[in-house]
């Protein structure tokens, strides 16, 4: 027969508290079992995890072990000193169903006061290590954060500069004895939710009934490339005067003409429209146009049809491609509108009647960028009694009485700090699906 480790045996003699000179280790385990990631404290290598002893009925954290040998009550008379170097804060990310764990040595550091005194004559305190009873409770105590501002983006697997806020973090607490080996503590599940104003702790959105700040996988396209929308500014040639020029109260100028199309040229995801009409008393006013939209939002032009061109330049220095632009047929019926969206929309309802565009609050999905969490949602199609919801990168047909307009969400995000600029977009596009 095995013979019982000293700790059991004293367990199974005396069922009391028993003093020992051997410490028991105990495995100090976090198990995440939660649908979000959270923050844990990676400043030390306790993770946040405390160790806990109860005395006159409160209980109080303890030193593990001297962060100095010199602390120590048998070295701190012998003319050590100690220096202890700051440590740069720092928190590491436990992704969902994952565990990390540290183990705590069974030492227990007691204050106490050193039989020496200072240089200068003052009394000094000491740390005297303890050795608990197996059967001693303690309590483990793990406080952590659902997220970090300014942490960055991480997979977890080292710790990043950061600090856990103050204001937003949640405490898990689970007692314990020597004896048991492991202590395990969880993480609270996230509170359900059915808005975003729901979710009140610092970084968690409304996801899947659920108040979290970890991001799914998703499967958003990206912008750039073949996958934007891209307006360029409007050329008059010829006898100028195509477009009536007007700057707006928001101070946009707005570009507006007719005429008939001499050519169109498709350049992969690139459309060219040259346009002209007669000029008074003689000549012709010509104008070029050029855009880039997706492939999957084609337009079908032929040369000698007539068109009205308006273009909204809402450019600035820092924004030098914020332009969207309509295209209607003679009778005016919306042909085009395409819109980059660039901190918002820049075409209005009455310039995209019979529809209006607009974004719904509710997030669908989120990503750690470098400029901070980045937040998805939907964009709506409204026209009339009838109303579509688009998830970025999604497109639908919207079929009326005489024609029928393909819609596409090409994106629809914004960032949740000020860190850059660009802090949200929503580009779309309706086209009508012409011969169809």
């Amino acid at each position: 027969m095995k013979p019982l480790p000293l700790f059991a045996l004293c367990l199974v003699l005396s069922g009391c508290q028993c003093g020992m000179d051997v410490p028991v280790p105990v495995t100090l385990r976090i198990r995440n079992e939660t649908s979000q990631a959270i923050f844990v404290d990676a400043t030390d290598d306790t993770l946040g995890l405390r160790v806990q002893r109860r005395v006159r009925g409160q209980w109080y954290a303890f030193v593990e072990a001297p962060p100095c040998e010199c602390l120590a009550c048998d070295s701190i008379c012998g003319g050590c000193t100690c220096s202890v170097p700051p440590r740069p804060s720092r928190v590491r990310k436990l992704l969902p169903r994952t565990s990390i764990e540290r183990s705590w040595e069974g030492f227990v550091q007691v204050d106490q006061t050193a039989p020496c005194r200072s240089g200068s004559g003052e009394i000094q305190g000491c740390l005297e290590t303890e050795v608990p009873s197996v059967d001693e409770t303690f309590r483990l105590e793990f406080c952590y954060a659902v997220s970090v501002p300014f942490a960055g983006p991480t997979d977890g697997s080292t710790p990043v500069p950061g600090t856990l806020p103050e204001d937003a973090q949640e405490c898990v607490r689970q007692e314990f004895t020597p004896a048991d080996g492991v202590v395990e503590v969880r993480p609270l599940p996230p509170p359900p939710c059915t808005e975003g104003s729901e979710c009140t702790s610092s970084g968690t959105l409304c996801l899947g009934g659920f108040c979290t700040a970890t991001c799914p996988a998703h499967a958003f396209p990206s912008l750039g490339g073949a996958w934007q929308v891209r307006v360029l500014e409007p050329e008059e040639q010829g006898v100028s005067g195509f477009f009536d020029v007007r700057v707006g109260t928001d101070g946009r100028r707005r570009f507006t003409g007719a005429g008939t199309l001499t050519s169109v040229r498709y350049a992969q995801e690139t459309l060219t429209l040259q346009l002209a009409r007669p000029a008074s008393p003689a000549g012709e006013h010509k104008a070029s146009l050029s855009l880039a939209l997706p492939a999957e939002a084609v337009l079908p032009l032929q040369a000698g049809e007539g068109l009205t061109v308006h273009v909204v330049d809402a450019s600035t220095s820092m924004l030098p491609e914020k332009r969207a632009l309509t295209l209607r047929d003679t009778a005016g019926n919306l042909l085009l509108a395409a819109d980059p969206g660039q901190l918002g929309a820049v075409l209005s309802a009455e310039e995209t009647a019979p529809f209006s565009v607009v974004l719904l609050p509710a997030s669908v999905g989120c990503e750690d960028t470098p400029c901070g969490k980045r937040v998805f949602r939907r964009t709506e199609f409204r026209w009339g009694a009838s109303a579509w919801a688009l998830e970025p990168g999604e497109g639908k047909d919207l079929a009326g009485a005489k024609a029928t307009w393909y819609a596409l969400n090409l994106a629809n995000s914004e960032y949740r700090s000020d860190a850059c600029p660009l802090k949200s977009v929503m580009p779309y596009v309706l086209v009508q699906r012409r011969g169809e």
